[in-house]
């Protein structure tokens, strides 16, 4: 099966940064994808959410990063909250590397963005 370029959008979802992965994450734009997760960060909005939800893939290097940008935000009182619906590739990826104890794991982005307004009523 041929490898599926990776590409990384990232918005705003109710005052709070999302950014969404597409295809894979891997060694070839893994440098990319900290770069865009580092502009989300510097909104400072408590935190920021990304949906790994339409991932093909992704290796230790996707799973490094978002270990060291979960991190870098809980430094500036931030959190990082990873959407993986259960039963994708990549919310396995996740439970075998031990991240899911890590981190908060949502099933959707509706779900992490209600942790955000139940723990920030003011967003």
């Amino acid at each position: 099966m041929p490898a599926v370029q990776g590409g990384f959008t990232s918005t705003f979802v109710e005052g709070i940064p999302l950014v969404e992965v597409r295809g894979d994450l891997d060694l070839t734009n893994v440098r990319e994808f900290e770069r865009v997760l580092e502009r989300a960060a510097r909104t400072d909005r408590h935190g920021v959410i990304v949906s790994l939800a339409g991932t093909a893939y992704f290796d230790s290097k996707g799973v490094h990063a978002l270990l060291r940008f979960a991190e870098r935000l809980a430094t500036t009182r931030q959190r990082l909250m990873v959407v993986a619906p259960r039963g994708e590739s990549a919310r396995r990826i996740l439970e075998i590397a031990g991240v899911v104890e890590l981190m908060p794991i949502y099933e959707s982005v509706q779900a992490a963005l209600g942790s955000v307004h139940h723990q920030f009523p003011d967003r």
